[in-house]
């Protein structure tokens, strides 16, 4: 049965999603000074609680419920739950210490870790275009350790986090905004309990004024809507689109870079202009492949002539 795509309803809801995420940099700025680890910890908090409100209007509550029942589930989704925080204890870290076009080069290089990632784990098919493209985002990464005055380790850390996430996130049959809430929820006690043992003072509760807590509670917000907003974009849109699509929060996080007083150097551009290359070749070749195998699949479903 042949799927069809709402793409209306899909491209609107899939931009808002990489616009709210390419945008982030700028609302972790507005935070200030707050510790990273405590700003960790309470965006991950009120999270869940948006996380649940949404499930809630959503009546999704019981698919939650039936899944930290599932014994096997929850083992994968405990360990997505760390790369998950990893990687946004990273990126926080990142974005409020001068190294935003480090991390966007990070999400540049997702999908192709993912995919690399998929063909050592999942045994998925690799051609020679793909060490084609390989080769050229290693010589980008190496590029990139003299434009960045040093290994790039925000970058690899992102790519690589999401990378093994993506591989675990694959074994899951569950509803992307359930899977993810409860990822939130099971690191939401142990933030909590970060606060209240490690947090209390001037590095974290006791410096929280009224704009800060209104800024710490709509964390939750700007996490949750685009999880919101992907979902939606995930079930109208064909992957190849919402994979193209998924590129515009990068290049949107280094034009924050470059509000927020970040320099794009002469030596920086090298390794953005393989990366680039890497993710061009990467998205053309998969369009490619995608056209090839529909045209074989219709070869296959016509009936022979007699």
């Amino acid at each position: 049965m042949t799927q069809t795509y709402n793409y209306k309803k899909g491209v609107g809801a899939m931009l808002a999603a990489f616009f709210m995420w390419g945008f982030q940099p700028l609302y972790w700025h507005l935070v200030g000074d707050a510790d990273t680890f405590f700003l960790m910890a309470c965006r991950t908090i009120w999270a869940a609680v948006c996380c649940l409100l949404l499930l809630k209007i959503q009546g999704k509550l019981p698919q939650l419920l039936a899944l930290f029942r599932d014994k096997n589930t929850l083992v994968r989704e405990i360990a997505a739950s760390v790369f998950l925080m990893t990687d946004w204890v990273v990126y926080l870290w990142a974005v409020r210490n001068g190294h935003i076009m480090e991390s966007s080069l990070g999400y540049y290089l997702e999908p192709l870790a993912c995919f690399f990632f998929g063909a050592v784990v999942f045994r998925e098919k690799i051609t020679w275009r793909h060490f084609v493209i390989l080769a050229v985002v290693i010589v980008g990464i190496r590029l990139s350790v003299q434009g960045f005055g040093g290994v790039p380790y925000v970058t690899i850390a992102l790519a690589l986090c999401f990378a093994f996430y993506a591989a675990i996130k694959k074994t899951l049959s569950v509803d992307s905004i359930v899977s993810t809430t409860a990822e939130i929820l099971i690191a939401a006690p142990l933030m909590l309990l970060f606060i209240l043992f490690f947090r209390m003072g001037d590095d974290g509760m006791a410096a929280v004024t009224l704009r800060l807590q209104l800024l710490l509670i709509g964390s939750g917000v700007v996490t949750a809507v685009p999880m919101l907003f992907y979902g939606i974009g995930i079930e109208n849109l064909p992957l190849i689109t919402v994979g193209i699509c998924q590129y515009l929060s990068p290049t949107l996080s280094i034009f924050c870079g470059l509000i927020l007083g970040e320099a794009f150097t002469k030596d920086k551009l090298p390794g953005f202009v393989c990366i680039w290359l890497g993710v061009i070749l990467y998205t053309v070749n998969t369009i490619w492949e995608e056209k090839r195998r529909k045209i074989c699949e219709n070869s296959l479903d016509k009936p022979n002539a007699e």
